[in-house]
């Protein structure tokens, strides 16, 4: 029987995947916890208006510009569209090990 936990990573994970579904569980929680995944920066991190916004730009060009916020920002947001493109941007940047 599958635990919510393991729901969350359930034919979504690679073979070669560095964290257990536990530590992507407890990262992802961190990031809500910790507000960085407020992407537009009113405060609260929402499904249906974050967590869409970063789901759209993982679409790459087909969310370009305005669509990337489209009924997704806050009316309470602080971030412009452009910047909400260049939050995620560099949210998705990653450094890697030499």
């Amino acid at each position: 029987m599958s635990t919510l936990v393991d729901v969350l990573t359930n034919k979504a994970i690679s073979n070669t995947a560095t964290r257990t579904t536990q530590e992507i569980h407890e990262f992802i929680q961190s990031g809500m916890d910790e507000k960085v995944l407020d992407v537009d920066g009113d405060g609260s991190v929402t499904a249906l208006g974050d967590g869409l916004m970063v789901i759209r730009k993982l679409f790459g060009a087909a969310f370009a510009g305005d669509k990337l916020t489209d009924k997704a920002i806050s009316n309470n947001a602080s971030r412009t569209t452009d910047e909400i493109h260049e939050y995620i941007a560099a949210m998705s940047t990653v450094d890697t090990i030499s």
